[in-house]
């Protein structure tokens, strides 16, 4: 009985030193994950820093673009009113010119009348000289 409970003693202890061999085998794998674990973290927090990086160009070079887009059409709007106060200007130009060359026309109208007149004129005054000779 006694070596009976020397032996179940024995393996009691068996059991509880595999036990200690287990935490102790366990606690190096624990160490073991945090390390891994801490070093994971470091990577997605570098990863999250390199992003937040890349995110901030983007919104820079947006911001750099929308600027440029808001002064070409600044620059093209202006340029259009440029081109309508010139197409204003070369319209009223051109309705004077109408105006002048419709005048120039009527004058040139009567003087060919006039010359006609002065013409017969003459040409009756050139036939009485004639015929006084």
């Amino acid at each position: 009985v006694q070596l009976q409970d020397r032996n179940e003693r024995l393996y009691q202890l068996g059991d509880v030193q595999e036990r200690m061999g287990k935490l102790a085998g366990s606690k190096t794998d624990l160490s073991a994950r945090m390390v891994f674990s801490e070093e994971e973290k470091l990577k997605i927090s570098k990863d999250l820093i390199d992003l937040q990086i890349e995110t901030n160009k983007m919104k820079e070079q947006y911001e750099t673009e929308k600027f440029e887009m808001k002064n070409m059409i600044l620059a093209l709007e202006n340029r259009v009113l440029e081109l309508e106060l010139c197409s204003e200007k070369v319209t009223g130009e051109r309705d004077a010119l109408q105006e002048r060359l419709q005048a120039l026309e009527t004058s040139r109208k009567e003087l060919a009348d006039e010359y006609i007149i002065l013409k017969s004129n003459y040409l009756a005054l050139g036939k009485e000289l004639d015929q006084e000779v």
